[in-house]
């Protein structure tokens, strides 16, 4: 890797996952001691929290106690909210670990808190984003997509997301910033996992504002890069691009990659973006690459992967989030991802494992 990396280092595969084992163990070890419906209400209290972490994320609660630690009177004066139920929000997080209370009655940030920040690692909004009134009410339409197999986003909507999207400016905006977030905190995770120094042009398909490909090509000196999405979403890639010291080194092309991919480049990224797609369309998308990849060229699929039989899986709580949101859209298992790669013209190479939810798919051409 480059001299110039900045990216964290982080602990190996094998003990993260050593850690959760652990965890998931005494998780379910405690789950059994308890009669199944007391469990069940536990996890239903979430239904309650939810939305508290949502009006703090919104009203930048986080912000306001960066320098100082405020009773909730004092965060209500300067907020011009209502004092009683602003402890009472407060209150609540605290108890789940959000926000710390001090001995004195001030609330301060901890660990969970900073990440309501709007800074590096934050996650603001992609709370924002799920928690907000689109995604909340359109969770409330899920039973449609079991009744129908149809798009319950549409249904609730009028039209599918993106479209949605597109006569929202608003909602648009805070969806960017939302995926910004989470390429963030994934950053590190891929980094550490991947060397991406073996390839000398990379593109990134469907790479939004390049923020995920400006932080590979300046931790990787000898690489140069090319960003591809639609025109509007590249549109504020040229300052992304400078902010992270990269805009020399990638070139910036819009289009729909449904139509055509740019090339050849010898690494073919797609973060997440195979999830949104049916099968049919997925292919269709993976064919486009295959034909302008060169030889030796490779394929790395980021995404979630869906483990087998009743291990716990964020993928398989995302699952529910694309049933609601994208017509055709999922998380795949291993095998679903090999099967869907070999129809496609391409051969699995391996399954990366990182110490985030999301694995590296490497695939190269068949034949």
């Amino acid at each position: 890797m480059s001299k110039h990396q900045t990216y964290q280092k982080l602990p190996p595969v094998w003990f993260i996952h050593t850690l959760n084992a652990f965890r998931t163990f005494l998780i379910q070890l405690n789950r059994k001691l308890f009669p199944g419906n007391v469990v069940l209400y536990e996890q239903f209290q979430y239904f309650w929290l939810l939305p508290a972490l949502y009006v703090a994320a919104k009203l930048d609660i986080a912000t306001l106690l960066k320098d100082e630690p405020l009773k909730a009177e004092e965060i209500a004066n300067r907020l011009n909210l209502h004092p009683a139920n602003v402890s009472r929000i407060m209150r609540a997080l605290s108890s789940q670990g959000i926000f710390k209370i001090k001995g004195d009655g001030r609330y301060r940030l901890n660990g969970m808190a900073k990440g309501l920040l709007d800074e590096q690692g934050s996650l603001r909004y992609m709370i924002l984003h799920h928690l907000g009134p689109v995604n909340w009410n359109l969770m409330s339409n899920l039973e449609y997509a079991l009744t129908t197999g149809k798009d319950p986003f549409k249904d609730k909507y009028g039209k599918e997301i993106y479209e949605f999207l597109k006569d929202h400016s608003q909602e648009n905006a805070l969806f960017d910033k939302s995926m910004s977030n989470l390429s963030d905190i994934g950053l590190a995770p891929i980094l550490n996992a991947y060397d991406f120094s073996k390839h000398k042009i990379i593109a990134d398909i469907g790479g939004g504002e390049g923020f995920f490909l400006a932080n590979i090509i300046d931790n990787n000196p000898g690489s140069r890069g090319i960003l591809f999405d639609a025109p509007k979403a590249v549109a504020k890639a040229p300052a992304m691009l400078n902010l992270h010291q990269a805009g020399n080194r990638i070139t910036i092309l819009s289009g729909d990659f449904f139509d055509f991919i740019p090339g050849p480049a010898n690494l073919y990224l797609l973060k997440n973006i195979i999830h949104n797609w049916d099968d049919e369309k997925s292919a269709k998308l993976l064919q486009n690459i295959r034909k302008t990849m060169g030889a030796g060229g490779r394929l790395l699929i980021i995404e979630m992967v869906v483990p087998p039989g009743n291990a716990p899986s964020l993928a398989k709580l995302l699952d529910i989030q694309m049933m609601a949101t994208m017509q055709g859209g999922k998380e795949r298992t291993g095998k679903e991802f090999q099967t869907l790669l070999e129809q496609s013209g391409f051969t699995l190479t391996r399954i990366i494992p990182t110490i985030a939810p999301i694995c590296l798919i490497e695939a190269k051409k068949s034949g």
